[in-house]
């Protein structure tokens, strides 16, 4: 009888247990069961209503009593749960007509090739003249180029509208836009002046800037302003080349045919790129008789105006002109200014990208615009762009990034990827020669040199410090030469000659890349250049090659 009762309450305990968390199916039995006795009690719960009692309610999704088997709309999702909220969009998504695709496919559809070329074409025509960042994107102040875009207007616009006089200097970095601001400005005005465009680089002395005048205004007048030079003799070859020196009117024509450029039938405007190349021409004679003429351009005399506009990235411009083209200078500089933050490139970017497209249809737009915004959203993308912008400003730089990643898109792969930005940032980033382990002796020792230079904190370079450097390497490695095995090895002698070939054919393979304009005042030997090649990649060659003397030079530029 003891043994029996105590079965008995082992029983009533394992049965007043609270039950297990569990969910059965319809029509499983229960792990435990319950005895006639235990039901009866009123501290004990049957089995099914342990399960009511401890199963929370989930929300479900019901269906009205009118709802097609295809209509989602009238579905209805109950509760706050995250499963729910992805249903609610997952809904709203399809309910809503215009929702643009949500992936993009891997090969781009048949019937859309022909909207991928269309739109390549537009992206490139766009990345081809791009427009400056607009200021509205970016919730700032209007920025320099805006200023600068409409003083220049209202400058031109009054040597066209009312005949006068004006000059000024348009200055800022290389990439700032200079040169669109301008044209921007020439195309916005009421009537077409006459265009007369020169270049420093182009032209080295006054002789070939006034034969360029001639020839311009002739094309744009109708009228010869060469007369001993223009007429052709009859029996003459055609196809022979003329001799320059006699097709170059004298210095002496060049007051008389600038002042005739308010007497001509339209306003003149005068473009001089490189400004500051035309300041270091022998007694700026051209930049005398233009500002002078420009100065007495006088509105109500009966002359159309004039306006000599300089273009250059040179800050002191102003200190190379001389006292009395100083005094017939109007002081007036216009200053531009590259983007601030790498937004303004993300907004550039966006803007040359998303160019709208004829005969496109709404599918390309809604999946290019969707390809486009998936493509600078990326994280790696942001951080390549950033890092660009932090080593240089220049727009150039970002259309030619751009240039290429939308050149190298094709129905195999339609869309812009980090990879396609990332190999065309390759070239940008560093120079890569593939026949760097092949160079001569003399032309691994110019590097070396390079180096050194470097090292001591100057970053452009000359073939005479270049030379300098190595008939000093050359003199301590005689007096202290390498010893292996018992014998001295010192470093091979080249002769000035050959040292100034080899860097001729550094110049020619972009090893070095200058950093100034040509100019006849400065000799050959003298010119600044900037060496493009890495210095783990020289250390990489000069250990190819083996040659003790040159690794001893090398390491101690370290």
């Amino acid at each position: 009888m003891p043994k029996r009762k105590a079965t008995e309450d082992n029983n009533t305990v394992t049965q007043l247990s609270p039950p297990k968390r569990t969910l059965h199916h319809k029509g499983s039995r229960p792990a435990v069961k319950a005895s006639q006795g235990d039901v009866a009690s009123k501290n004990v719960l049957a089995p099914e209503q342990c399960m009511r009692a401890e199963t929370p309610a989930t929300p479900r999704a019901t269906r009205s009593k009118r709802t097609r088997p295809g209509d989602h709309s009238a579905i209805q999702v109950s509760g706050n749960s995250p499963e729910n909220s992805m249903a609610r969009r997952k809904l709203h998504r399809a309910n809503s007509p215009s929702q643009p695709p949500q992936s993009l496919p891997q090969v781009l559809p048949a019937h859309l090739t022909t909207c991928l070329r269309l739109q390549q074409r537009a992206t490139l025509a766009s990345l081809q003249t791009p427009s400056l960042f607009a200021d509205e994107d970016i919730d700032e102040p209007p920025s320099a180029n805006a200023t600068a875009s409409r003083q220049l207007q209202d400058l031109l616009c009054g040597s066209v509208t009312r005949g006068e006089g004006n000059s000024c200097l348009f200055l800022g970095p290389r990439g700032s836009g200079k040169t669109k601001i301008v044209e921007q400005a020439i195309k916005s005005l009421p009537h077409q002046p006459i265009i007369v465009r020169l270049s420093g680089h182009v032209q080295h002395n006054d002789r070939l800037a006034l034969r360029e005048v001639a020839r311009q205004l002739s094309l744009q007048t109708g009228r010869s302003f060469l007369n001993d030079v223009d007429v052709v003799d009859e029996n003459s070859n055609l196809f022979s080349d003329p001799i320059p020196s006699a097709s170059l009117p004298p210095p002496s024509h060049l007051p008389a045919l600038v002042s005739l450029l308010p007497t001509l039938s339209r306003p003149t405007i005068v473009i001089l790129d490189a400004f500051d190349l035309f300041a270091q021409h022998a007694r700026q004679s051209l930049l005398y008789c233009l500002l002078d003429t420009v100065q007495s351009c006088r509105v109500g005399q009966g002359s159309n105006g004039l306006a000599v506009v300089g273009v250059t990235s040179r800050l002191d411009a102003i200190n190379l002109l001389e006292k009395r083209v100083k005094s017939r200078f109007s002081g007036r500089v216009l200053r531009t200014a590259p983007p601030v933050k790498s937004c303004h490139w993300m907004s550039l970017s966006r803007r040359l990208l998303c160019v709208p497209i004829d005969n496109g249809g709404e599918e390309w737009a809604n999946m290019w615009k969707l390809a486009v915004d998936s493509f600078l959203t990326n994280r790696k993308v942001a951080e390549v762009i950033a890092d660009t912008f932090a080593l240089t400003r220049d727009v150039r730089t970002l259309q030619n990034l751009l240039v290429r990643v939308v050149a190298e898109l094709r129905p195999s792969s339609p869309f812009p990827t980090l990879s396609q930005l990332t190999s065309a940032l390759a070239p940008h980033r560093g120079a890569h020669f593939l026949d760097l382990y092949s160079l001569p002796y003399p032309s691994i020792c110019l590097l070396i040199a390079t180096m050194h230079a470097q090292t001591a904190g100057h970053d452009q370079v000359t073939f005479e410090m270049l030379y300098e450097m190595f008939r000093e390497q050359l003199r301590a490695s005689a007096a202290a030469p390498v010893q292996i095995e018992g014998g001295s090895i010192g470093m091979a002698r080249c002769t000035r000659e050959v040292l100034m070939t080899s860097f001729e054919w550094l110049l020619a393979a972009r090893m070095f890349l200058g950093v100034a304009s040509p100019s006849v005042n400065v000799a050959p030997e003298f010119v600044r250049y900037r060496c493009l090649v890495e210095r783990e990649v020289l250390k990489k060659v000069v250990d190819t090659t083996g040659q003790t003397s040159l690794k001893k030079w090398f390491y101690k530029a370290s």
